[in-house]
């Protein structure tokens, strides 16, 4: 892995946090016209972070795409595990370990408190990127 790349922890205490960093970080990538891919776990979750993006920001909502094949969208949710929009920046809301694909240069991910079980899911993601010789960062 490129020392260039790198994973930024979002600690996360509560469910509102984390949707709002969900909102900001899409934004901040849009904004700036930058390729950004959201992966998901399961359906059900695919459909929540569609309707969060379409009901949030307030003062409108972010353009995005479900997809799980090659597109050329800015923001994409997906299941898939390849990188389909060509995107450098990866926010990882599947709770499992992710295959380290070296053209992101940031990994989004969550140090999340929320429960037991999502803490100790995080401890192992963070394991598997400091093995992987990833600069780690928190916020």
């Amino acid at each position: 892995m490129n020392p260039k790349n790198k994973v930024l922890f979002f600690q996360i205490k509560d469910i509102k946090i984390k949707l709002i960093r969900i909102i900001q970080t899409a934004m901040h990538h849009f904004e700036k016209k930058e390729n950004f891919l959201i992966r998901v776990a399961d359906e059900a979750s695919l459909k929540f972070v569609d309707e969060l993006l379409w009901r949030q920001p307030q003062e409108g909502f972010l353009p995005h795409s479900i997809s799980e094949e090659k597109c050329e969208d800015y923001i994409v949710i997906t299941k898939s595990k390849e990188n389909l929009n060509n995107a450098h920046f990866l926010f990882n809301l599947s709770q499992e370990i992710i295959d380290l694909d070296t053209s992101y240069k940031i990994i989004y991910d969550f140090d999340d408190f929320t429960s037991l079980k999502k803490q100790e899911k995080s401890k192992k993601r963070f394991e598997i990127y400091r093995q992987a010789n990833l600069r780690i960062e928190s916020s």
